[in-house]
Order: C-alpha cells, then structure tokens, then sequence
C-alpha cells in the first residue's frame, strides 16, 4: 500500500474542507504541526480523519498519536512524508502486508 496516495493525500484533500485551511498540500515535505502547518487542534482532527482512513482501507485500528510516536527522537507528525512512514511501520508491526 503506498500510504501518502490511498491515505493521506485523499485525507489532505478533505481536511481542507473541515479544517478550513489551506495550509496542507498533498507533496511528501508538507509540514503538518508548526510553522506552515496546523494548529494543535487542526492536528489532531487531522490524525482523526487520517486514523478512520486507515482502517477503513485496512480494518487495522491504529493510534496514532501514542506513547510509541511521542517518545520518538524524531516526530513522526513533521511532514506528510514521515507520518507516511510512520504509518508504514505501525501497520507492518500489526501484520498488514497489503
């Protein structure tokens, strides 16, 4: 599964109608959280939005905003691209090879 094309660009692209905003672009650098990107609040509506998309895609449930993400030495909600990674990874350790 490529996850910025099934998951995330489809999620940016509907943020921008709920959140309001059109600081979100769907290219792997775009900042998500900070300076050119979301508010707190916009950011975890974000995470919402992009959690339902993945287990609508996979019927994995994740979490993505846990103690796993947060420990991180880098965050894993700076861009589209290391949040696409990240998702990778957590869906790799749940079994999902789709």
């Amino acid at each position: 599964m490529d996850v910025l094309t099934e998951i995330l660009y489809p999620a940016v692209e509907e943020a921008k109608g709920l959140l309001e905003t059109d600081k979100l672009q769907p290219t792997p650098d775009s900042p998500l959280f900070g300076d050119g990107g979301l508010d707190s609040m916009g950011l975890v509506r974000f995470i919402v939005l992009v959690e339902e998309r993945i287990e609508d895609a996979t019927d994995v449930a994740l979490t993505l905003a846990s103690d796993k993400a947060m420990s991180r030495r880098s965050s894993p909600f700076a861009t589209l691209g290391s949040l696409a990674e990240y998702i990778q990874e957590c869906l790799t350790e749940e079994g999902y090879g789709g």
